[in-house]
């Protein structure tokens, strides 16, 4: 590709057509923002469907030098000269161009991405060159505000409105921020979430139109607007994450997160087998949810009885189907009850193995199918003695499958598996090799027997089965319920079928009952560090030696942890506010600590139980979504997270 692009570089350049050269006044309304949608990179193409037009800028604001060029389409790369980029069509080399469509009202495309407005190119540092959209502010929060705020998981219209006031009041006051690197706003979750026309939604559309130029103030002034995800249940004083001494910015109680329990039953007939071995149970009811067996193939008195080979092979050509994955062949034929020969049935039958005991190959898409045995950790130092020594071992490391009582891995002559024990292992291998059916990701929503559920940025919605099985897990124990109390915001795995959710899991906080208990509307969330990890992360700020205890020093109003020290051997280190999330790595300030020790009273793990999801000041979204549910105005949202303010209008804020 390098080479590629040298070769066009030295191409000769093209003959533009010359236009001539109108005022940039009036091709973008004001408020302008400028946003970096792409920094630093080493190559761009931009294109719109009629054609562009580029005009080369000089370093001031609106300054045009020459003629526009007309363009089928522009592509930039950094110039040999530092300072320019150089426009590949042309060959020219330029400080600074901008780009807009040679047609009114089309889209420009950065790399294929649509964006409103017009893109400007500039030389950045270290050789490459950022792109930067230039765009109307009541444009530019039609990209943000259903990135910042689902419209799909929270459609609640009134939440948005308080979501657009918002996005437009914090973009109005931080113009200028990145003004050193040629725009005012970046495009992440360090500014405000922005991708442009491809993420705008009609719901959001309309909360951005009906609270056109409305933002939030305070003595005249626009607020510096924060916003979270989720503040578990209050939020916090801005002076106590942020150093922010802003009147309006006090913490206050979040009312929906008193009424946010959701109860899902199931209608699903218990089965004999559900009284038994909870792992087994679990796995029971997850093969029967992704079709590996069905209601009438295991009867109750069955569970414990020794399988047929015929079932054996059924049950595997069934998981095969169900990871929409071709098996590979057997050499095993016959006694695939023996736990010898299961293990090597199952693994030569999942393709984790293969004559030479080479690597197994990938699969179409160029993932292997399972890791590397020979990479793996070793079990003896002998060498495996026959094929099913060395698939029992794959099996045992892999999790699938328990050792013998004295920690052997011998096959075993006598030594025959159950119908729950076979297909708990296969169970497992459906978990380790992963099928599309079997899918995780965080609860957003609730409504008529709907559940919607977010995969890292996208929702989506799902009918709940009347007869689903519902599991909780804590700490890799199952248990089967016909009932679960869920918030929004919890983890979940779920088996789909035909666009159903048949199976569905939610793991519970080590916290047991008390955290159970609590009702609100937030991200429950644990994270496990041992002292050499808790040192690592916290290396940007100082170093305590061999860390010996992290002890919260100061709350916030909210119950947040506002200063933490970390005791180690050389020395002590104290976070303040912000630094307390990043330092550890978490998703909020909002926890508590638990200490797991060894014999000498050494802490061995730290297990930290929190709540919420990031900073927890200002506007909580998940709040304002559920007192928009209960009827709120935005007004209302808006003026219950950020104390004393005015909405005002303001259409003509500009650049500073």
């Amino acid at each position: 590709m390098a080479g590629a692009c040298r070769s066009i570089q030295h191409a000769p350049a093209a003959t533009p057509q010359v236009l001539p050269s109108p005022s940039l006044d009036g091709l973008v309304e004001a408020p302008i923002v400028r946003v970096g949608i792409r920094p630093e990179i080493a190559r761009v193409a931009i294109r719109a469907e009629g054609g562009v037009r580029v005009l080369a800028r000089g370093e001031g604001r609106g300054r045009a030098q020459g003629r526009w060029r007309a363009l089928k389409s522009a592509t930039f790369l950094p110039a040999d000269t530092d300072g320019r980029v150089r426009l590949v069509e042309t060959g020219e080399d330029l400080k600074l161009a901008t780009v807009a469509p040679a047609e009114r009202g089309q889209l420009l495309t950065a790399d294929a991405r649509p964006y409103r407005g017009l893109l400007e190119v500039r030389p950045a540092r270290d050789g490459s060159l950022t792109v930067v959209n230039v765009i109307n502010v009541e444009e530019y929060l039609r990209g943000v505000v259903p990135n910042e705020l689902s419209p799909i998981a929270f459609p609640e219209i009134e939440a948005h409105k308080a979501q657009a006031v918002a996005a437009r009041t914090w973009v109005l006051s931080h113009l200028g921020d990145y003004s050193s690197k040629g725009y005012d706003v970046c495009a992440t979750q360090a500014c405000q979430v922005y991708r442009g026309q491809a993420t705008e939604q009609r719901l959001t559309d309309v909360a951005i139109e009906e609270t056109r130029g409305v933002i939030a103030t305070w003595r005249g002034r626009p607020i510096h607007a924060y916003y979270t995800s989720t503040c578990g249940g209050h939020t916090e004083a801005g002076v106590s994450i942020f150093d922010d001494r802003a009147p309006y910015l006090q913490g206050v109680v979040c009312p929906p997160e008193s009424s946010a329990r959701h109860r899902l039953h199931t209608t699903a007939e218990p089965r004999h087998w559900m009284s038994e071995s909870p792992a087994v149970s679990r796995s029971l009811a997850l093969l029967e949810a992704l079709n590996v067996t069905g209601p009438e193939s295991i009867a109750i008195e069955a569970v414990g009885g020794v399988p047929t080979d015929d079932e054996i092979r059924t049950w595997m050509r069934s998981l095969h189907a169900a990871l929409q994955r071709p098996g590979c062949e057997s050499p095993i034929t016959g006694g695939l009850a023996r736990r010898g020969s299961f293990a090597e049935f199952a693994v030569a039958s999942v393709c984790w193995a293969s004559p030479s005991g080479a690597a197994p190959e990938p699969d179409a898409e160029g993932e292997p199918l399972a890791a590397d045995f020979e990479n793996g950790p070793t079990f003896a130092e002998a060498p495996f003695e026959n094929a099913e020594q060395r698939a029992l071992a794959l099996l045992v490391r892999e999790g699938l499958l328990a050792p013998g009582p004295d920690g052997s891995i011998e096959p075993d002559a006598d030594d025959a598996m159950t119908r729950g024990e076979t297909l708990h292992v296969l169970a497992r291998l459906a978990e380790s090799v992963g099928t599309p059916a079997w899918r995780g990701g965080a609860l957003a929503g609730f409504s008529e027997g709907q559940i919607t559920v977010l995969q890292g940025e996208h929702a989506e919605t799902f009918a709940l089965d009347p007869d689903a099985w519902l599991f909780r897990s804590l700490d890799g124990i199952h248990a089967g319920v016909s009932e679960l109390i869920l918030t929004v915001g919890d983890e979940v795995s779920y088996v789909t079928r035909d666009g159903r959710v048949v199976y569905l899991e939610v793991p519970q906080t080590r916290r047991g009952a008390e955290a159970l208990s609590q009702s609100s509307r937030y991200y429950r969330w644990e994270a496990q560090l041992t002292p050499a990890d808790v040192a690592r992360k916290i290396a940007r700020y100082g170093s305590v030696g061999q860390v010996r205890d992290i002890v919260p020093r100061r709350l916030g109003v909210s119950g947040r942890v506002v200063e933490l020290e970390v005791q180690g051997t050389t020395g002590e280190l104290l976070l303040k506010g912000l630094k307390v999330r990043r330092g550890l790595g978490l998703r909020e300030n909002l926890f508590v600590i638990d200490r797991e020790t060894d014999s000498l009273g050494q802490v061995e793990r730290f297990v930290i139980s929190g709540k919420g999801w990031g900073h927890g000041v200002g506007l909580c979204q998940v709040g304002s979504f559920g007192m928009a549910q209960a009827g709120s105005t935005y007004e209302q949202i808006l003026k219950h997270y950020y104390s004393g303010i005015r909405l005002d209008r303001s259409t003509e804020i500009g650049h500073p």
